[in-house]
């Protein structure tokens, strides 16, 4: 079983990958949208700040309607913001993990967003763990499509550039 400790770090990598991949976002990008009905990128920067620490809140406190006062909380930020943002939301996941037994996360239910119910820790990893990682690879995607064709493997899943290619 993943304990506590391995899930926070995790979710704290993640963090730290939007966080880099953001560096490479161009000032153009804000606006970008790769389709009608898609978010655009500061669309998508926004719903990441919140998106790994609204679903433990929710699940922790079983309250899905407490999910507004996060995405209030990042309704007008700016792309600039977005790493400032993106801190506070790691750390938040820090303390949430610092302040929870490994038997919590094991035995507590947790209500999922589309219903039903599942051990708090299984909740977290099959919801915002995968949430921010999706969303990160988005972000991925949203960079490369927007002008930063430089970036690779490495960005998206390690958060570093690449080394250069030697001959």
């Amino acid at each position: 079983m993943i304990r506590k400790d391995d899930l926070a770090a995790l979710m704290v990598q993640e963090c730290d990958i939007c966080i880099h991949l953001h560096s490479k976002l161009g000032p153009q990008s804000a606006s970008y949208r790769p389709s009608e009905g898609q978010r655009t990128s500061v669309e998508l920067l926004r719903y990441l700040a919140i998106c790994g620490i609204a679903g433990i809140r929710c699940m922790a406190d079983k309250n899905w309607k407490q999910f507004r006062q996060f995405t209030d909380r990042v309704a007008t930020m700016s792309v600039e913001e977005f790493p400032a943002a993106m801190a506070r939301q790691r750390e938040e996941i820090r303390e949430f993990f610092a302040g929870i037994g490994e038997a919590e996360l094991e035995n507590q239910e947790a209500p999922l967003p589309g219903g039903g119910t599942r051990p708090l820790g299984i909740a977290i990893l099959a919801g915002p763990f995968k949430w921010l990682t999706a969303y990160k690879l988005q972000l991925f995607l949203y960079a490369k499509a927007s002008g930063a064709s430089g970036i690779g493997t490495a960005n998206a899943w390690a958060g570093i550039d690449a080394p250069p290619r030697t001959s």
